[in-house]
């Protein structure tokens, strides 16, 4: 009988403390973040401000911003955005999609390129090979900009 007051108890003190520990998922994320953060690129909790209306993302899971600032030899000085829709990956000025943009994971909705920045918009999930895409994709906007 004993015993078994003070295996509850036990169990009475660490069930709150089991149950505060982070998930798998959650675990990845900040890995994800930390990662990315070491190598040079900002981490934003937000979602993707400047989509016109005629370009309705495919998905509504909650998007996070990875982002650079472009190097000064290859600032452009227009700004384009390409958001992954039903129909497949459109731009806002309706130009073609480049390959390196189209080609990328389900897990990734929105690119935008700015005169002084690359953002690139995914929802955090698919794993290690996902997170490597995102910032494959960041260098490679980086290098070529905007060319196909």
């Amino acid at each position: 009988m004993v015993y078994f007051i003070i295996f509850v108890c036990i169990a009475a003190v660490l069930g709150p403390l089991l149950s505060a520990l982070p998930s798998k998922q959650q675990r990845a994320v900040a890995d994800f973040r930390d990662r990315a953060r070491r190598a040079g690129i900002r981490v934003q909790i937000r979602e993707p401000s400047q989509i016109p209306p005629r370009l309705q993302r495919a998905g509504e899971r909650p998007l996070v911003c990875y982002s650079r600032f472009k190097s000064g030899a290859k600032l452009r000085p227009q700004s384009e955005l390409f958001v992954r829709t039903q129909a497949g990956w459109e731009s806002k000025s309706g130009d073609s999609v480049p390959a390196h943009i189209s080609e990328v994971s389900d897990h990734i909705d929105v690119v935008s390129l700015s005169p002084e920045e690359i953002q690139v918009f995914w929802d955090e999930r698919g794993g290690e090979a996902i997170y490597r895409q995102v910032v494959a994709l960041l260098d490679k906007l980086n290098d070529v900009g905007f060319q196909a």
